[in-house]
């Protein structure tokens, strides 16, 4: 249900292609969902920890941190609070927990 809503509702639409693409918080939950997954392997729970971190440091000023939280809480009910202290995390150069 996560992941049929941003697929619906957070996407942006490239006006030459029509292509779809996730918005950056929407991009930024999907990985931090993952990486809170009970069910996803260790080998790749690094690699998210590692997509999330990037794509939080190379766009950080343009993270719209209240649509990130709202989308966070669809993950789990602290998921909003969560996902924001793993981006303030990686902007201090800290590791993410789990």
């Amino acid at each position: 249900m996560f992941q049929e809503a941003i697929l619906k509702q957070h996407v942006v639409i490239d006006a030459t292609t029509g292509s779809r693409y996730p918005t950056l918080e929407a991009a930024l939950v999907s990985k931090y969902a993952a990486l809170i997954s009970p069910n996803r392997s260790l080998d790749k729970k690094e690699q998210d920890a590692v997509d999330f971190r990037r794509m939080v440091r190379a766009n950080h000023q343009q993270i719209d941190r209240a649509s990130l939280s709202q989308l966070g809480v669809q993950v789990w009910e602290r998921g909003g609070e969560e996902v924001l202290e793993y981006v303030e995390l990686t902007l201090a150069n800290k590791p993410l927990p789990g």
